[in-house]
């Protein structure tokens, strides 16, 4: 009867065996040094934390409105009549577009190239001097200014709300404060002239064919007067002229029924062109404010003493493999690591 076959693990090899003990040799050899390092990480993370400015924030978050879509509809119902086939608008933008307009050069340009007053410094300043832009060309600084106004500004989206959050970071709060109101502003303002001259195409558009609509109205309206003046008394006795009348008010009603909803929506457009609602419905204003953003002075102590005892492992292996190649080196070799070992402080040499 044969036996089963049982499989075991295979026991790790002597290099592999040999390589583990060689790295924890490496980092016992060097474990002064590592800690060392560790703790002057730690302790320049900390530092640095300590020493930075502080830093204001002022948010805000907006719900984008879905636009009125009855004019637009209206407007592709009567066009339709007549063979035409608009585009859709697609339903008004949403987070994602609104993300990209709180970043884009329309709307920081204009706050780049700006002046504010600043109580916490007590004089009315221009942006580019806040944030420290170099004097150059007009329009070089200008665009300096704007990148660097950029990287204060932070747009994220809500999902769940369907919403974006605006943030703006500075030294003072006033500043991060005049900024997020100012492009909220913006995103208002350039919403209403997108608004209006989409609304303003559109009117231009409905007047032309209105008035052809009512080109056509009247003249299926005149074939049906001249129909009766020359068939007085005559239609309900004849079938062929009976048919002719149905057919002629039948084109009458349809030309009517364009004209009127080529009026409603020209109506519509005039009043869309001058109408100054918001397309934004804004559930968090921006307010000034009053405590600084928390340094994370842990944090950034913590991610100091990781990198510093990274580091330190790191110059452990290298210094392990140094000493390997001295066993084979040539005597001019080992004469040049004498001299490195001498040159070498004590507490770096060895654990």
């Amino acid at each position: 009867m044969k036996e089963p076959t049982i499989h075991r693990e295979a026991a790790p090899s002597g290099a592999e065996a040999i390589s583990l003990l060689a790295v924890g040799t490496a980092v016992l050899r060097r474990r002064r040094l590592i800690i060392a390092l560790g703790f002057l990480g730690g302790v320049a993370g900390l530092t640095a934390a300590l020493l930075s400015s502080r830093i204001y924030s002022a948010s805000a978050t907006f719900i984008p409105e879905e636009p009125d879509n009855k004019m637009s509809s209206g407007l592709a119902m009567a066009a339709g009549q007549f063979g035409i086939k608009l585009p859709s608008s697609g339903g008004g933008w949403g987070p994602p577009v609104y993300a990209e307009l709180l970043k884009s050069r329309a709307l920081l340009q204009p706050i780049a190239g700006d002046t504010l007053t600043v109580p916490e410094l007590g004089k009315r300043t221009s942006i580019m001097d806040l944030l420290k832009v170099k004097p150059a060309a007009a329009p070089l600084r200008l665009e300096r200014a704007v990148r660097a106004l950029s990287k204060n500004v932070i747009v994220q989206e809500d999902k769940k709300l369907g919403a974006v959050k605006l943030t703006v970071i500075s030294k003072w709060p006033s500043v991060s404060y005049a900024v997020a109101t100012r492009l909220v502003r913006g995103v208002n303002q350039f919403n209403l002239e997108s608004r209006k001259t989409q609304a303003g195409a559109e009117r231009q558009f409905v007047e032309g064919q209105a008035l052809d609509a009512e080109r056509a109205l009247r003249e299926s309206e005149n074939r049906l007067q001249q129909f009766f003046q020359r068939n007085r008394g005559g239609v309900s006795s004849s079938p062929e002229l009976a048919m002719e009348k149905d057919r002629l008010q039948r084109d009458v009603t349809l030309r009517q029924q364009s004209y009127t909803m080529l009026s409603q929506s020209r109506e519509e457009a005039k009043i869309s062109e001058v109408r100054n609602t918001p397309l934004i419905t804004i559930i968090e204003q921006p307010q000034l404010p009053v405590l600084p953003e928390p340094r994370r002075s842990v944090t950034k102590a913590l991610i100091g003493g990781v990198a510093g005892g990274i580091l330190g492992v790191i110059i452990a292996f290298l210094a392990q493999g140094v000493s390997g190649a001295r066993t084979g080196s040539t005597e001019e070799a080992r004469e040049f690591f004498e001299l490195v070992d001498e040159a070498t402080p004590r507490f770096l040499r060895r654990g």
